[in-house]
């Protein structure tokens, strides 16, 4: 870059004045530009750049390791081995898959030593995430996790197949309640295990049954099923994802409750309709009047009377008697998984929620680009906007406030009541 007269470079919050018949190159730059500049570079770019001198590799290091992705079981081993521990504290995103190479480490090379090595380097760490493929030593890995302090958001699921390799809910409740911080949590696939599920559970349903030597919490004691993290004091968000709950149906989770302001549940592929709606529901109830916001894929019925958490609403002493509804200010369907016939069924059985705005979504619908897929889209389109205006015109809701239907570009509609 050459400068022949003043110039005034502006970059935002940054603004320097070069002087007359001034030379400059990138290195004789400051390096408040340096960073300036780098802020505004793709990631591959920025590691193109930190390429072209020690300086600007130091200088570049926190960005480029702030959020690292781990693609595989060897990618792991190599990151474990040859990254130096230093670096691990300018990570704030953390991703790990532990899926096999096509070449490289053996299949059956357990992965958690390496995983403990570098979160043992994490100390700003913010957000993690596990796809596993193989479960972890939870005798290993759980005291790293206690150390892990800054961490809010965290995901784990099974990469594999949950017949042959299933991640256990012990696992997965054990570590997410030994993050002190955690206030988002995802669970994808993550297998029940027959510790904590009703014996009479319908056949093909995988259940993990090698899981009894998970050591107690001290939160949770023993009980580490999933119904349990709703005892977690930090916890704001829970998601899950393809998790089998049809056992849930009469949980009753006893103690003082996570303050939980958004819960999302996707609903399994080993479902038994009826049975899901109900544990669908038991969950809703479970899930405490703070709750706000709430998504599922799961087709939900009247199978029980409901009434609302009045303000002064307080745990119900009397088992016996049905835990009220929570009152949602967000409720979200997922259109790909819930049928049309569905919705108003759904709708009614909800109607002591006061719900305040709906969402309505199909989202492989609406990512999709190809002319067939958007045709579809359009035709059920307009069979649920049909069904919504029927809803919206006899419905007595007086808090609803909007209704919003989303199907992708040019099936997208909102009613402001």
């Amino acid at each position: 870059m050459s400068i022949s007269s003043t110039t005034l470079v502006q970059i935002p919050h940054l603004s320097i004045l070069y002087s007359p018949s001034s030379i400059m190159t990138w290195h004789h730059l400051p390096t408040e530009l340096h960073l300036a500049v780098a802020r505004f570079l793709p990631p591959l770019d920025t590691r193109a750049l930190s390429h072209t001198s020690r300086s600007s590799y130091n200088l570049l290091v926190p960005q480029i390791f702030s959020d690292v992705t781990i693609s595989s079981r060897s990618a792991l081993r190599s990151f474990s081995k040859h990254v130096p521990p230093t670096y691990g504290a300018h990570i704030r995103r953390l991703s790990i898959c532990t899926k096999p190479s096509d070449r490289g480490l053996p299949q059956d090379v357990d992965s958690t030593e390496d995983i403990a090595t570098i979160l043992a380097t994490c100390s700003s760490l913010y957000s993690l995430s596990f796809s596993l493929a193989s479960s972890l030593d939870v005798f290993t890995i759980t005291p790293v996790f206690a150390t892990l302090t800054t961490i809010q958001n965290f995901e784990i699921g099974c990469w594999g197949q949950e017949e042959t390799a299933p991640i256990s809910e012990r696992i997965a409740v054990s570590l997410a309640a030994s993050l002190p911080s955690l206030t988002h949590l995802t669970l994808s696939r993550i297998t029940r295990s027959v510790l904590h599920v009703d014996k009479c559970s319908p056949p093909g349903v995988p259940l993990v049954i090698n899981d009894h030597d998970v050591p107690s919490h001290p939160i949770l004691g023993e009980d580490l099923c999933i119904p349990s993290l709703l005892k977690l004091p930090t916890l704001k968000s829970l998601d899950l994802r393809d998790v089998w709950i049809d056992c849930d149906e009469n949980m009753c989770v006893e103690g003082k409750l996570a303050q939980l302001e958004r819960v999302s549940i996707s609903g399994s592929m080993y479902r038994d309709g009826e049975v899901e709606s109900k544990a669908c529901l038991a969950w809703l109830r479970a899930c405490g009047p703070v709750l706000r916001s709430f998504k599922t894929g799961i087709p939900l019925g009247e199978s029980q009377p409901s009434s609302c958490f009045a303000k002064g609403w307080m745990p119900v002493e009397d088992e016996s008697i049905t835990s009220p509804l929570p009152i949602l200010t967000n409720f979200h369907v997922d259109a790909e998984r819930v049928s049309l016939d569905d919705l108003l069924p759904m709708l009614n059985a909800l109607t002591a929620c006061e719900i305040e705005r709906i969402t309505i979504v199909n989202a492989a619908m609406s990512a999709a680009q190809d002319a067939f897929t958007r045709e579809c889209a359009s035709d059920e389109f307009e069979d649920w906007q049909d069904a919504i205006e029927q809803f919206i015109a006899s419905n007595e809701w007086d808090s609803l406030k909007s209704v919003e239907l989303d199907f992708g570009q040019g099936t997208q509609r909102v009613w402001n009541l």
